[in-house]
């Protein structure tokens, strides 16, 4: 469940747990006065039905919240309306037991915080103004209680005919409490939101950088141990390529044999030089030293070892070409190439499309092939690790996340943008370095 549908359910919970004791609040606080204080409400069924239709819609909210999955961004409109019922409910609960004489007038700014709290900005302003509209409904008419009674100064202003000057102070006075807590309010929780988000974030990247660093030693473990092997294997080979130096086999096929031989050899060569890498570079681009280098420079390193970079048709702005870029090389140029492979693999017989140009202070690198495309389910998986839709022994799913960790921690970014069918577009964006290059630091 994502963020804002946790806090959507944590919200909801306590609205409807709050909303029973408000129920139970103004069922007992009527009867101590009716009972207790022996005074005289005239409305008491009003204030039965009102509180009634408060527990019925609450039944209902928790009924419709039971059966409810929240959305993964649910919308504030079920509980802004919730609580618009509330702020109408205590505003007739007044009307029938004295108005602002009321000492419980002071609730209004109870549901404007918890308002504040749980609900966006904008609902919290919302219902601030319809705190104050209501307030100022009961300054104009009330029914009042003699036991409240103030006098002249609080008598329903539709009783009397003009404003008196403590009924003018007190809606400025509410007008102005309401609005100061809603604002602190709303900034508060805004801030404690933000707070939350960047520690998500924080324990997003942390947990990463952990996949990253078990991954590296994992490549690193798995260099060490497949390197005694294959070199036995690499002597056999070798042996084997001698044995028929020597005594040239005479059986049918034999020339075929000699050429799968060697070609043993030059494949064992190459895994060597993978091990190689993966033992001394892979995991680790996060302590590799960063290297000064032109974004040409960094693409001649990124289509070095690509079988079909004739595939790659690419077009660089002239002011982008010789900009410089600080980033560890091996790291980079291994996390970007899987890109560029996954492009032509997706495309197996097209061009591959790509455009390099500079936005700001950034270089920003779009990837283009014509391929099946990805659904958006495959979208939102794409950055996990082991997630491939390749066939089995055609990739690992390790390519985008890796290439995803290494660009975020330069400070870059990593989009993908692909409709079936048609094709998928890659932008990753580079900070470019604004430094001097080394030969021409004055230091």
């Amino acid at each position: 469940m994502s963020n804002p549908s946790k806090r959507f359910v944590v919200n909801a919970s306590w609205l409807i747990t709050l909303r029973w004791v408000a129920v139970i609040g103004q069922v007992l606080t009527i009867l101590a006065v009716i009972w207790i204080l022996k005074i005289e409400i005239a409305a008491t069924g009003a204030l039965a039905a009102v509180i009634g239709v408060t527990a019925i819609s609450n039944l209902l909210l928790s009924f419709w919240f039971s059966r409810n999955q929240p959305a993964e961004n649910p919308p504030d409109i079920t509980l802004g309306l919730v609580m618009v019922m509330d702020m109408l409910s205590l505003t007739c609960l007044l009307f029938a037991t004295g108005g602002p004489s009321n000492p419980f007038a002071f609730f209004f700014f109870v549901n404007l915080s918890l308002c504040a709290l749980i609900l966006n900005r904008n609902w919290a302003w919302a219902l601030n103004i319809l705190s104050i509209l209501c307030f100022a409904a009961l300054l104009f008419q009330h029914h009042p209680i003699s036991e409240l009674d103030f006098g002249f100064a609080l008598e329903p202003i539709r009783a009397t005919g003009e404003v008196t000057i403590p009924q003018a102070g007190l809606l400025i006075a509410f007008s102005t409490c309401a609005s100061v807590i809603v604002y602190f309010m709303t900034r508060l929780t805004s801030e404690l939101r933000q707070q939350e988000l960047d520690l998500r974030r924080a324990q997003v990247v942390q947990a990463r950088s952990e996949k990253l660093e078990a991954l590296g030693t994992l490549a690193a473990g798995t260099a060490h141990e497949l390197a005694t092997p294959l070199s036995t294997i690499a002597i056999v080979a070798r042996d084997v390529e001698k044995a028929f130096d020597e005594h040239p086999p005479e059986f049918p096929g034999a020339e075929d044999v000699i050429e799968d031989v060697h070609l043993i050899r030059s494949q064992l060569d190459r895994c060597r030089n993978i091990l190689d890498r993966m033992a001394g570079q892979a995991g680790q681009a996060i302590g590799e030293t960063l290297s000064q280098i032109t974004v040409k420079q960094l693409m001649e390193e990124i289509l070095q070892e690509l079988p079909d970079r004739k595939r790659i048709s690419s077009q660089f702005e002239h002011e982008v070409s010789n900009a410089y870029v600080k980033v560890p090389l091996i790291g980079l140029s291994q996390a970007l190439r899987g890109l560029f492979q996954n492009a032509l693999d997706a495309d197996a017989t097209g061009k591959i499309q790509l455009t390099v140009d500079r936005v700001h202070d950034r270089c920003r690198w779009v990837l283009e092939d014509r391929g099946e495309g990805m659904t958006q389910e495959v979208l939102q998986r794409l950055s996990e690790p082991f997630f491939t839709t390749k066939q089995p022994g055609k990739g690992m799913g390790l390519g985008v996340f890796l290439a995803r960790n290494v660009i975020e921690r330069l400070d870059g970014t990593l989009q993908f943008d692909s409709v079936a069918n048609q094709g998928t577009t890659v932008t990753f964006v580079l900070p470019l370095d604004n430094s001097l290059p080394p030969e021409n630091d004055g230091t």
